[in-house]
């Protein structure tokens, strides 16, 4: 009796064991599956988090791509521009020299045409300067001869009635005469032909 009874309290006890290790057992798997649950609805959500994260830095990098080929290519488009204009500028300058050369070619032609064309008038003006003195210095001299013949004429008619008298007094006096008109007749014709004028026009 004593065995049977020791015995069954040994079996519930067992029992009783049992059921609360398997209630523990059940209890740890329920406590770990919330656990699992609850950190893998964690997880889901940081997944999710990191994915939406994801998207966002890829549309940011394919934008920012995109902004990179398009900062590129308007740096290329710049590059040929400035390029273009560059040329252009270089052309401008070229055709500014040849057009600077040309004119400056034009002006030195005309400068020296107005420069011959100076000097050829300044030499005319000179060779007139110089006819003009020559033709002053000649009417002088003939000045001169007439003064000098007249006062001969005057002193031989004042000597020719006190030292000559009939026909080769006559003879004398007409030759003297004739000496004195043909002079005075040269000279007023040098006057009325060619009078003398020291201006000249330029």
């Amino acid at each position: 009796m004593h065995l049977d009874s020791a015995l069954k309290d040994c079996m519930e006890e067992m029992r009783i064991g049992k059921e609360e290790s398997e209630q523990k057992l059940h209890d740890d798997v329920f406590a770990n599956t919330q656990h699992w649950e609850k950190l893998n609805l964690e997880l889901e959500v940081r997944v999710n988090v990191l994915e939406e994260q994801l998207l966002h830095a890829n549309a940011e990098n394919d934008a920012l791509s995109m902004s990179l080929q398009d900062c590129s290519s308007l740096l290329m488009k710049l590059s040929e521009d400035r390029a273009q204009v560059q040329s252009q500028i270089e052309l401008l300058k070229t055709k500014f020299q040849e057009a600077s050369e040309k004119e400056l070619s034009y002006i030195k032609y005309e400068l020296n045409v107005v420069s011959n064309h100076v000097e050829i008038r300044t030499e005319e003006k000179n060779m007139s300067v110089r006819s003009i003195q020559v033709a002053n210095k000649q009417h002088l001299e003939d000045v001169k001869k007439i003064t000098k013949l007249e006062a001969e004429y005057q002193r031989l008619r004042g000597l020719v009635p006190k030292k000559l008298s009939g026909p080769a007094a006559l003879a004398q006096i007409k030759l003297v005469d004739a000496d004195y008109g043909e002079t005075r007749s040269k000279r007023e014709r040098n006057f009325s032909s060619s009078p003398v004028k020291l201006q000249v026009s330029t």
